[in-house]
């Protein structure tokens, strides 16, 4: 039925698709330029310090309870991959009542995975590959195997496409049995915006307890909807079907194929909501010139100071399967325009395009104007590229994970770690030709706020137009396993950052910038300036009892001054040991700390494939270096205050 009608009644008990994993985001930026105004949830200079000890007993408890929630249903899959190579042996989804995803492979001698599904009642259904799953071809099949529909996931069609060239099948279905079939297809798109090796396919049935259905003006399935936007601010119509679900509890709003044009925020202001699409062929584009209200196409928190207060987060909160448009080039005002703004606790963002905002792309965030963080949010699959600042910052987030991302070809960082964002693991992704660092750790414009005890696991760093990682003033940071290459400074700079454990990393061919300029791994100090002024206040703040060990460090060019280098004498009690060096024009190391120390165990590899020297001698000659000047970040902002 269309919106003028009544939309089908949802339970009001259930909310079907929650997040599979119990972590939070939470996103930033590191501006000191933000003003308190009566439509403000950030504050920036002004805000109060977040310390949990501040906070009632009450709301403690709730920041460190996982919330209760639904489990997304996740189909198994068998070890034998060629167990489902035939319709008699498929793997068996059983019958339909919600969302159903998959991870599987095909290739490599596996040609094929066939799946099986069955319908009670006739119903709508949708089945689409993640956005991120490129190479992919679906056919669905009828009970004797007839091919009803095809689509193709050929990926990403080019930069600036908020959709893909196919990969999702809508159709209105009898009661019965089908199947799908999985087979590998050529990419035609970006090949930089595949996860390789495996494919996610989602089967949603449109009558599951507690969804609501909306269709665009354009889509090709407006019968099956119990909503039908009209092109013109289609983000009333979004907002009616989250009202419908949330005011009795919770439950799905499901987004079809078809592009919502959306001219200001979609206010998601219940617990317990999904906005799902239907893959990334779902588009939410900003129509042009808008200038949103308040910070965030999908925005979790209200427009005034007081509500916020009252309403201080949002739990169970799940985003799927979507592509949000921030259509810069059709003149999208810069302030506020972020991909999403909000305060999350046990809530997810998976599967969605973040794309040509002329700010963030992704942006959760603290609630400054109660002094409560973002807790144990996910946020996993996703591509952010395009976006005139960051990819994604995360702001004051807790206990949240960051995994399996592309953050691609952004204005200035990939990854913005900032405003005491704490113990949060950012693992497994792929962050590359930013225009600042790889990925940033820092406290923001309060300088107070250090992002401590993050966990960076695993991740590619490519490209980046300033370092591959910086930490500055940001301590207990673990960076362990990640390939960094072919930044244009360091590879890995600590700046005025402690107790930090650098390890097992492969940096190559950094410090493609400049020759002889810039190294492997910097431990450096911060110049503190005059918040007014911006001059020096000679106040400096150094890097000590760090543990730099078994990474390769490396350069076919000799661009590295030194492999491995301190600043200056300041920088102390640090500890490098089992390093394997090359591609550098000076040392291998360049020690200054009077304190630090170099250990080679007996049976590990030399400091340097390059040098016999023993670690007294490297010591003795490094301490001869002369220290460089300092240096401040090149890469700036003029920006006007926004939230």
């Amino acid at each position: 039925m269309t919106a003028a009608g009544t939309a089908k009644q949802t339970n009001s008990t259930q909310s079907v698709f929650p997040s599979a994993l119990n972590f939070v985001n939470y996103f930033c930026f590191n501006e000191s330029m933000f003003n308190q105004s009566s439509s403000s949830t950030f504050s920036g200079n002004a805000e109060p310090v977040l310390s949990t000890n501040s906070l009632s007993s009450s709301l403690q408890s709730q920041l460190q309870t996982p919330l209760t929630q639904s489990s997304q249903r996740v189909a198994a899959v068998s070890a034998d991959p060629l167990a489902d190579n035939t319709l008699a042996t498929a793997n068996n989804l059983g019958a339909l009542n919600g969302q159903i995803s998959l991870t599987d492979s095909v290739g490599n001698g596996d040609p094929v995975d066939y799946l099986k599904f069955s319908l009670g009642a006739s119903d709508g259904v949708s089945m689409f590959f993640n956005g991120l799953s490129a190479g992919y071809t679906l056919d669905l099949l009828g009970g004797d195997g007839t091919v009803l529909q095809s689509s193709t996931n050929s990926g990403t069609v080019s930069d600036t496409n908020s959709s893909t060239t196919g990969g999702s099948v809508t159709s209105f279905l009898n009661a019965g049995t089908y199947y799908v079939k999985i087979t590998p297809a050529a990419i035609a798109g970006n090949p930089n915006y595949v996860l390789p090796g495996s494919y996610t396919l989602n089967v949603q049935n449109h009558n599951a307890p507690s969804t609501v259905t909306v269709a665009a003006s354009n889509s090709a399935n407006k019968a099956l909807a119990d909503y039908v936007a009209t092109g013109t601010a289609d983000q009333d119509m979004i907002e009616q079907a989250i009202a419908q679900v949330g005011k009795q509890g919770g439950g799905t709003v499901l987004l079809l194929e078809g592009t919502y044009n959306i001219s200001n925020n979609v206010k998601v202001t219940y617990d317990n909501v999904t906005l799902s699409g239907v893959g990334w062929k779902s588009v939410l584009r900003l129509v042009n010139n808008t200038q949103l209200g308040d910070a965030g196409l999908l925005r979790s928190a209200f427009h005034t100071s007081a509500e916020n207060r009252v309403k201080t987060f949002f739990s169970n909160q799940h985003f799927l399967h979507l592509s949000l448009d921030g259509n810069k080039d059709g003149g999208t005002n810069y302030n506020n325009s972020y991909a999403n703004f909000g305060t999350y606790a046990d809530s997810s963002f998976e599967d969605i395009r973040a794309h040509d905002f002329p700010h963030y792309g992704f942006d959760p965030h603290e609630n400054a104007d109660a002094v409560v963080p973002t807790v144990r949010l996910t946020l996993v699959n996703n591509l952010a590229d395009h976006n005139g600042v960051d990819g994604l910052t995360t702001d004051n987030v807790i206990g949240s994970t960051f995994a399996n991302n592309i953050l691609d070809a952004n204005g200035r960082h990939g990854i913005n770690i900032v405003t005491a964002a704490k113990n949060s693991t950012y693992e497994n992704n792929i962050v590359t030709n930013n225009g600042g660092n790889g990925i940033t750790v820092q406290p923001g414009g309060d300088t107070s706020r250090g992002s401590d005890f993050n966990r960076i696991l695993n991740n590619v760093i490519r490209g980046n137009k300033l370092s591959g990682i910086l930490v500055q003033l940001s301590d207990n940071t673990e960076i362990r396993g990640n390939t960094i290459a072919g930044n244009s400074q360091h590879g890995i700079r600590l700046r005025g950052a402690s107790n930090n454990t650098i390890a097992n990393n492969t940096t190559a061919d950094n410090g493609t910038a400049a020759l002889n300029t810039y190294y492997g791994i910097y431990l450096d100090d911060f110049a503190f300036t005059d918040p007014k002024t911006g001059a020096l206040t000679g106040v400096t703040k150094s890097s000590t009892n760090n543990l730099v060990q078994n990474n390769k460090i490396s350069s076919a060019t000799n661009s590295y001054r030194n492999g491995i280098a301190e600043r200056n004498a300041n920088n102390d009690y640090n500890t490098y040991q089992d390093n394997i060096i090359s591609g550098f024009t000076r040392t291998p190391i360049a020690l200054l700390g009077p304190h630090s120390k170099i250990i080679n165990s007996p049976t590990a590899a030399s400091t340097s494939v390059s040098s016999s020297k023993t670690s007294n001698t490297l010591k003795s000659t490094n301490l001869k270096i002369q220290s460089v000047p300092y240096e401040q970040d090149s890469l700036s902002f003029a920006q006007p205050a926004v939230v």
